[in-house]
């Protein structure tokens, strides 16, 4: 590949753009192209980064990676491999102040406090039946969650304790919007694989799939900041970098969020799909202690606010011996005005009644106020992911997008992974029926 030329160049660098390129890249039976990444910051990664502070391994904010969902079958299909657990099922719920057992399994829900016994049966028919996938969740994709729970669960208490598991489950906190569908599908991903907190961060991730692509032959570059691409006279694009010369390639994914591969490539669609998406934020304040002050207290939900506290050094390697990493999160109302100020009071409370102390053996602390958890939420308006655009642009030929927002396939990781396994079968498609023609 001379230096202004490839076949495929690959706008982001984060796992979904990694793993499109180490995908094409790789290629079967020698049939691997020539690709190359261009991602604007100093390292790889975006979301998926780690930051070593003292031995605690701060993620960007709490990571789970689903065991049974489409992002582990494609980092196994590239041989990426992780060390991890799977995170306990025992917590506790807190309502109006004080802590009930967490109702996460038949066992804890007929002995928590949180509700009576009609609620208690209402959750665990619920459960039960998205655990078995015994519901047509296609059949509710245009249907919201609040509307389908209101039928199913009309106890209050047991309805808001479905909805905070349906919080961690897609990173939403709108039930009024989000699809009752795509959520059931993914509780029952959560209960029939569960998931994993990752040994070292999920940095691990990101350099093992750069290995891979770097392995077979994809340039992986750093401080690439893109412009602009633009078609090329005889086909492909041009894409413009703010340093160097510009490349040209005959074919062009953007791994990046919708506001931002509209920015690259002037496109209706792209410009339609961007204003479409409502974004999911989260407010993240993680800490570093010495200790854990109360080492019972390891997982929690609110069930009256949006809240979770999880101490993911309790199942993974991320701090050192005898030391804690605690993160805590607050799923923000995408229609709420933001208030930075209260998300963070309301984070710490949660850690003063979670971990009474904890301010006193505080070794370091990370506040991400106002944080993209998923760049779309999954809403019954938009069909649920069978809605999802891409990843093929419309009206922009050879201009692919890969990401948490596309595709039929998952949420998240999930999603995003699922989207480049497509997206880099579709390019050497195009690629492979270009050569014939």
């Amino acid at each position: 590949m001379s230096g202004d030329r490839c076949d495929v160049a690959v706008v982001g660098g984060g796992l979904g753009g990694l793993a499109t390129a180490a995908l094409l890249a790789r290629g079967s039976a020698g049939d691997g192209l020539d690709v190359r990444v261009l991602e604007r910051a100093s390292e790889f990664g975006g979301r998926a980064g780690t930051r070593d502070q003292g031995g605690f391994l701060f993620n960007e904010g709490a990571h789970a990676l689903y065991r049974g969902g489409a992002a582990a079958r494609v980092l196994q299909g590239l041989g990426v491999g992780w060390s991890g657990r799977r995170p306990g099922a025992a917590g506790l719920a807190v309502l109006g102040g004080r802590a009930h057992a967490l109702p996460s399994g038949l066992g804890a829900l007929l002995t928590t406090g949180l509700a009576g016994w009609s609620g208690k049966l209402q959750g665990a028919r619920v459960l039960a039946r998205a655990r078995r996938g015994a519901l047509d969740t296609a059949a509710l994709a245009e249907v919201s969650w609040d509307d389908w729970a209101r039928r199913h669960v009309p106890d209050d208490v047991m309805r808001a304790t479905l909805e905070a598991f349906v919080r961690v489950a897609t990173y939403a906190n709108a039930p009024s919007l989000v699809s009752a569908g795509a959520t059931l599908e993914q509780l029952r991903l959560a209960q029939a694989s569960g998931v994993d907190y990752l040994d070292g961060g999920w940095k691990t991730l990101v350099n093992a799939t750069a290995s891979v692509g770097r392995a077979a032959g994809a340039q992986l570059q750093t401080r690439a900041r893109v412009q602009c691409a633009t078609p090329a006279a005889g086909g492909g694009w041009v894409v413009t970098l703010a340093e160097g010369e510009p490349l040209r390639c005959r074919a062009l994914v953007l791994a990046l969020g919708p506001a931002a591969a509209r920015s690259i490539v002037a496109c209706g669609a792209l410009e339609a799909w961007s204003r479409a998406v409502i974004p999911a934020r989260v407010a993240c304040l993680d800490v570093a202690l010495a200790r854990l002050p109360d080492a019972r207290t390891t997982f929690a939900l609110g069930i009256d606010q949006p809240l979770y506290l999880s101490v993911h050094s309790h199942t993974a390697r991320l701090a050192p011996e005898g030391a804690a990493l605690v993160c805590t999160m607050k799923y923000l109302d995408p229609a709420a005005p933001p208030a930075p100020a209260r998300d963070t009071a309301d984070l710490e409370a949660f850690l003063d009644l979670l971990q009474p102390g904890w301010r006193e053996v505080l070794v370091a602390r990370r506040l991400l106020p106002s944080m993209i958890a998923t760049n779309a939420v999954v809403t019954a308006r938009g069909a649920g992911t069978a809605g999802r655009p891409g990843p093929r642009v419309p009206g922009a030929p050879g201009v692919f997008v890969v990401g948490d927002w596309i595709g039929g396939e998952g949420m998240l990781l999930d999603a995003c992974l699922a989207s480049a396994e497509r997206a880099a079968r579709e390019v050497r498609q195009e690629l492979a029926l270009a050569r014939v023609a």
